[in-house]
């Protein structure tokens, strides 16, 4: 998962470090580059439920408040960079371009997104060496995520990056 690739994703269980993970990629990619990210959920009720409050965690325990200024709904880097949290149920067609620009998009809890917000999500980050990155904790193998980056028959979308974590991977 430390290569490029267009999609990167971690499914497994909890515990695991899945989110951990991605938080500190996004950590060290923030510092070192300008990159701008959306961090999206299906349904995006406050930012109390967003990946936000892990991310302002990994800048405390990494020292790197130098690096960042976090305000109330965004998170800015030194290198010019922003990081934004979005709910995809909130967005239509048209208003989820205003996302085409960004490097990155993480999707947590990606067991929840639906077909709809994953068709949407897709072509909308097409910047080039742009990556959508997903982890969650498999329910059924018919959840969208499960049939795009997990699918039973066939191979997922080229660019992809696959693992599973559970409990006894993390240290």
């Amino acid at each position: 998962l430390l290569e490029p690739a267009r999609y990167k994703a971690a499914h497994g269980g909890r515990g695991s470090g899945k989110s951990h993970f991605f938080a500190e990629l996004w950590l060290d990619e923030s510092i070192r580059e300008r990159l701008d990210y959306v961090m999206v959920r299906e349904h995006q009720k406050s930012l109390k439920f967003s990946v936000k409050k892990l991310l302002e965690s990994k800048i405390e325990h990494y020292n790197a408040g130098a690096y960042f200024t976090v305000q109330d709904t965004i998170i800015k880097s030194r290198q010019g960079g922003t990081t934004i949290f979005e709910g995809l149920q909130n967005h239509t067609a048209d208003s989820i371009k205003s996302l085409e620009a960004f490097d990155r998009a993480y999707a947590e809890e990606a067991h929840k997104l639906s077909q709809r917000s994953i068709d949407l999500l897709r072509p909308t980050i097409r910047k080039p060496a742009s990556e959508l990155w997903f982890s969650w904790n498999p329910e059924n193998r018919t959840d969208p995520v499960d049939q795009l980056l997990r699918p039973e028959a066939g191979a997922p979308p080229h660019g992809t990056v696959v693992i599973e974590a559970n409990y006894e991977n993390n240290p």
